[in-house]
């Protein structure tokens, strides 16, 4: 095996690292980030498991939180790193840092048809601005833009956005979660913002139920088919579609919104598409211009992996 650049997607509860040429992807490994103190623990184990000649000479990272300056720390996960340190540890001579969605929206023009399911049919325009969002340990949301050379990605923190809300039941919810603290699109989309939903829910039907973490919901509705559970899953569906719609509108995604993240997966067909498309479109000045966009749900196994093996061929602008 000659020389490769390692690729990781760094997520609040995941670490996935590969190793990659840009043309395939190799030694492929999943990691629980719970499972160890921190990145150099499980640097360590992986390349410690290459042979001598496969190790690689330069990294790019994808972490779930911002990126700036030398000191990276996650925003869902206790773990933070030097990024001078882990290249010198390791030895390598260049070592990228980026958002990790930035990475799954460094795979958006790439995806074939087998890659999406159709959730909005919209109409296709793939010279244009194009978004994803997911709801996972955090809410994860990037962009990718035309660029002269090809495409280039925008980093952002879109999850943290203030939760948008459409009528008098959904402001009832927030003025509840408000108690808490902020109230931003991640407190309700992501694992833990559908329990807190849920239990918001529960306590204004006085249902008397709590739970602690969003896989809770999903299996209280297989179980009992629980109302709260069914209303839980429908807010978060339609509060999706809102959100979804204001970063649409911000960022010109005529060229289509993409949906991925763990607790979609989860969710399954239990994902309210028709009611994330009432919310997504709305009844505004802009309907019609939400309308004609073109939402997926992506089916590709590792989106982040694939952005960054795009990156490593060169297929972005710098």
């Amino acid at each position: 095996m000659t020389a490769r650049i390692l690729i990781g997607d760094l997520g609040g509860t995941n670490l996935r690292l590969a190793l990659t040429n840009g043309t395939s992807i190799e030694a492929e490994a999943r990691f629980r980030t719970a499972d160890h103190p921190g990145l150099e623990s499980v640097l360590d184990q992986y390349l410690d498991g290459l042979p001598a000649t496969a190790r690689p000479v330069s990294a790019l990272l994808a972490v779930a939180g911002p990126v700036s300056g030398d000191r990276c720390r996650l925003t869902n996960c206790p773990w933070s790193f030097s990024r001078r340190a882990v290249a010198e540890r390791y030895g390598w001579g260049r070592f990228r840092l980026m958002n990790d969605f930035s990475a799954v929206a460094a795979a958006l023009p790439y995806f074939s048809g087998e890659d999406l399911q159709i959730v909005q049919a919209g109409e296709n325009n793939e010279g244009a601005p194009k978004l994803v969002l997911g709801p996972g340990t955090g809410l994860g949301v990037g962009a990718a833009v035309p660029a002269e050379r090809g495409w280039t990605i925008l980093d952002g923190e879109g999850g943290h956005v203030d939760l948008p809300c459409r009528d008098e039941a959904e402001a009832e919810l927030h003025r509840m979660l408000r108690r808490n603290g902020p109230v931003s699109a991640e407190s309700v989309l992501s694992g833990a913002g559908l329990a807190a939903l849920f239990n918001a829910i529960a306590e204004k039907n006085g249902a008397g139920v709590r739970v602690v973490c969003g896989e809770d919901v999903t299996a209280r509705l297989a179980d009992t088919d629980c109302p709260v559970a069914r209303e839980a899953l429908d807010r978060f569906s339609s509060f999706l579609g809102a959100v979804a719609a204001n970063a649409a509108l911000t960022v010109g995604a005529r060229g289509g919104v993409y949906l991925n993240g763990g607790v979609l997966g989860h969710i399954g067909a239990d994902f309210r598409e028709d009611l994330f498309r009432a919310h997504f479109v709305g009844d505004g000045r802009m309907a019609d211009y939400l309308a004609a966009i073109p939402v997926y749900r992506i089916r590709h196994p590792e989106p982040g992996l694939f952005g960054l093996r795009m990156l490593a061929r060169g297929a972005y602008a710098a």
